[in-house]
Order: C-alpha cells, then sequence, then structure tokens
C-alpha cells in the first residue's frame, strides 16, 4: 500500500464525520471548532488560552474567537492567574451541562459507526496507536 492512500483515508473520512455530527451541534447552536474546544477544556480545564492553542494546532487569534463566543454563552468560568494577563478556563455548570448533553449524543453516534465496522478491541487499539503516532510525526515537522 502506497504512503498516500494512508493520508488519502484520513482525509476522506474528515468532512462525512463533520457532517454527520452538523445537525448535533445546529441544535446546541455550535461549531464543529466550538466544541472541540469546549471538550478540550473540559479534559483539561482549568487551562489557557495558550494551552489550548498548542493543543488543538490553532491559532492563538482563532482560539481567542471561539473562547469569546463560549464565554458569550455562558459556558465558561474565567479565573485570573498570577500574571494578570493570563486567563484560567473552565467549564460553567451550564458549560458542563452542555458537555454531557452533546457528548452522550456524540458517542453514542460514534459506537454505532464503530460497532457497524465489526472491528475488534484489539484492532481499534491499534489503530488509535497508529493514528496518534502519526499526529505526533506531523506536529513534529511543524516545530521545524
Amino acid at each position: 500500500m502506497e504512503n498516500k492512500f494512508v493520508f488519502d483515508n484520513i482525509i476522506a473520512i474528515y468532512r462525512p464525520y463533520t457532517k454527520l455530527f452538523q445537525p448535533i451541534f445546529e441544535e446546541f447552536e455550535l461549531y464543529p471548532a466550538q466544541w472541540l474546544v469546549l471538550k478540550d477544556i473540559c479534559y483539561n480545564a482549568p487551562t489557557t488560552l495558550v494551552q489550548i492553542s498548542k493543543r488543538r494546532s490553532i491559532e492563538k487569534p482563532t482560539a481567542r474567537k471561539i473562547l469569546k463566543v463560549l464565554s458569550e454563552k455562558s459556558l465558561l468560568t474565567v479565573e485570573s492567574g498570577t500574571d494578570k494577563r493570563e486567563k484560567w478556563l473552565s467549564l460553567s455548570q451550564e458549560g458542563q451541562s452542555l458537555y454531557n448533553n452533546i457528548s452522550t449524543r456524540v458517542d453514542k453516534l460514534q459506537d454505532k459507526i464503530i460497532e457497524n465496522t465489526g472491528l475488534s478491541t484489539s484492532e481499534l487499539e491499534h489503530i488509535t496507536k497508529s493514528l496518534q503516532s502519526i499526529h505526533e510525526q506531523i506536529l513534529a515537522m511543524e516545530e521545524f
């Protein structure tokens, strides 16, 4: 198998995957990028804009715009750090409730997709490790 087919298949998954979940996000007036940042904060709170930007591989101005929208929707709590320019972000009660609601629906759909593939647990673990390894290499190459 040629290497390009691995990347072609990764890219081929993205659009239909995003489109599949779009109705869930639209119901809660969120865009996929906002959901990913909300999810990141849930997993890594308390966290900062800079940390989110690095983990999600998005530019700081983009992260700032997303955080502004999430904050305006009262989904975040913001606390000042020791340096007043640094803000520590967590989910508000409303944000946690929204995250739980969306996550439950996303998880069910993802479980159904995986179930329909017939992949075994060991195959899924192998795929996950392989994708993580590819991701790490891409991030390492960005640093040059």
